[in-house]
C-alpha cells in the first residue's frame, strides 16, 4: 500500500501523543492485535514496555501489534539492548537480532515509516513499531513477498534479510523452506 510522507507523518504524530497502535501494514493482519507487554502485577509494567537502551545509545522501544511466532518478546527484548548514536548501525543491528529472535527461517525488514514505501508481503508473522530516538521503523517478519522503497536508501533509512532478490529500491522475497 502506499504511503505519502506527509500522511505518514501526521499519522505517526497522532500515535506518539495517543499511544495507539499502528494500522494494520499487511493485508493479512488480524483485526485483534496482540501487544507484548509485561504482566500487569509487574510494578514497571510500564517502564519494561518501552525501556529504553542502555544511556550511550538512542533511547530505543518496541510495541509488538502481531505475534504469530510467539516470539514477539523476545525480539522486542533484543531490540531494546541495542546501544547506539549511529542510526545505520541501529538498523543493521536491529535487522539482524530480529532475524535471529525470530529464529531464523523469515525473512526481516525495518523500514523508516517517514520514507513512502509499497508492500506487498505474504504470511506476515510479526510486526512491530521500533521507535529509535525520535525515528519510527516498521519491522515485518515474513514468509515471501515484494517490497519498494520509494524514499531515501542507506542502511539509516531501510534493511532486510533473508532470502530475496534486489533491483534497486525493489527487493523480491523467497520464502526460506
Amino acid at each position: 500500500m502506499r504511503r505519502k510522507t506527509a500522511l505518514a507523518t501526521l499519522a505517526l504524530t497522532a500515535l506518539a501523543l495517543t499511544g495507539a497502535a499502528l494500522p494494520a501494514q499487511a493485508a493479512e493482519r488480524p483485526a485483534a492485535t496482540a501487544s507484548v507487554q509485561a504482566p500487569a502485577s509487574s510494578p514497571s509494567a510500564a517502564a519494561e514496555r518501552v525501556a529504553p537502551a542502555a544511556a550511550a545509545g538512542k533511547s530505543v522501544s518496541v510495541k509488538v501489534s502481531m505475534d504469530q511466532l510467539g516470539r514477539g518478546a523476545a525480539i522486542a527484548e533484543a531490540l531494546r539492548s541495542i546501544s547506539t548514536d549511529d542510526r545505520g548501525a541501529f538498523v543493521q543491528e536491529a535487522m539482524n537480532k530480529a532475524f535471529d529472535a525470530a529464529g531464523g527461517r523469515h525473512n526481516v525488514m525495518l523500514f523508516n515509516l517517514s520514507q513512502n514505501y509499497d508492500d506487498r508481503f505474504n504470511g506476515t508473522r510479526v510486526y512491530a513499531n521500533v521507535q529509535w530516538g525520535n525515528i519510527h521503523y516498521g519491522l515485518w517478519i515474513f514468509e515471501s513477498g515484494e517490497f519498494t522503497n520509494q524514499g531515501d536508501g542507506g542502511w539509516i533509512n531501510w534493511g532486510f534479510r533473508g532470502w530475496f532478490e534486489r533491483n534497486g529500491g525493489h527487493v523480491k522475497f523467497n520464502r526460506s523452506w
